[in-house]
């Protein structure tokens, strides 16, 4: 095969009309500022200091944005989405949501966690009702507007059954349903699909995809998958390790509506090409292997197993 077949475009080439898409986007309101963000634990008595888990992390976030947060582990992706939840203090910068300081949980972020967090003693329908309901909606809205959500996620047939009664798939699909069901301005979303086998994977970036393009919401997405954060973002924010940092934030060339197709596409391998640049610069062939164990053969090594073979040690 040629070299001009293997040759990818330049992953910061965009189209006329995504450079037109991207333009429209910066001019939208901002909703989530991370300005400095920084995140210390204490190291036990008497030991080292730990090296920051956030070393001064910011960015902006615009109405209607999808991002995705990728990184090698250790970056502290989830540990910044906590914090952005207002789950996790932070040693210093500050996080606005609207203008206003972020301090703690509130109605105005939605968070989707890997695990599976529906309540065990409440039915589907239940679970998307409870926000409502908490939030002081009477009983019959907040019936009606659950089923509206679940009829969104394709889970109106099972509104009164018990989460046990769900495969991993539907469970995560209820809880974005009952995330949204508080009209939520952003989704922070902490590797949803993580847990979920490559097929159901596949079914749910769909639906969120659908989810994204039908509903008024900001979407803020964990992953360690590279093919799903050029599948679903619109910028990806690659973060470095020892401490957390942004190397990179990254505006995906690649047109939407977004589909599976795309994924061999020549400005989606160019994204992918960088983003393992970013991720993973050191050559698995440069780490230090050590045997264990002799298996008996040169199964990786056929050069040397045909060497043995002429010198009389081979069969």
């Amino acid at each position: 095969m040629s070299e001009a077949v293997l040759a990818l475009p330049d992953y910061r080439d965009l189209s006329p009309e995504l450079q037109e898409r991207f333009r429209a986007i910066a001019a939208r309101e901002t909703i989530l500022e991370i300005d400095g963000v920084r995140k210390d634990f204490a190291a036990p008595k008497g030991a080292q200091p730990l090296p920051p888990v956030l070393g001064g992390v910011s960015f902006e976030v615009k109405r209607r944005e999808f991002i995705c947060l990728i990184g090698a582990s250790g970056c502290g992706k989830s540990t910044l989405l906590r914090i952005l939840g207002g789950l996790e203090s932070r040693t210093g910068g500050e996080v606005r949501m609207n203008g206003r300081q972020v301090d703690g949980p509130g109605a105005d972020r939605g968070m989707v966690f890997q695990e599976y967090t529906l309540f065990p003693w409440l039915t589907v329908k239940q679970n998307v009702m409870f926000g409502p309901r908490m939030a002081g909606q009477g009983r019959d809205p907040s019936e009606a507007e659950a089923l509206q959500w679940l009829d969104m996620v394709g889970l109106s047939e099972r509104a009164n059954a018990w989460p046990h009664q769900l495969s991993g798939g539907m469970k995560q699909r209820v809880a974005i349903a009952r995330a949204l069901a508080n009209s939520p301005p952003i989704l922070l979303m902490d590797e949803p699909f993580g847990a979920l086998d490559a097929q159901t994977r596949c079914t749910m970036q769909k639906h969120l995809l659908q989810i994204w393009k039908n509903v008024d919401v900001t979407v803020l997405f964990v992953t360690h998958d590279l093919d799903e954060a050029i599948l679903l973002a619109d910028r990806i924010v690659v973060l470095g390790a020892r401490p957390g940092r942004i190397l990179e934030i990254i505006q995906v060339p690649v047109d939407r509506p977004r589909h599976v197709g795309q994924l061999l596409s020549p400005h989606f391998l160019a994204t992918k090409k960088r983003l393992e640049q970013l991720i993973h610069p050191d050559d698995p062939e440069d780490l230090p292997i050590i045997r264990m164990t002799q298996v008996g053969d040169e199964a990786e090594e056929p050069g040397a197993m045909r060497a043995g073979t002429r010198n009389g040690s081979g069969t």
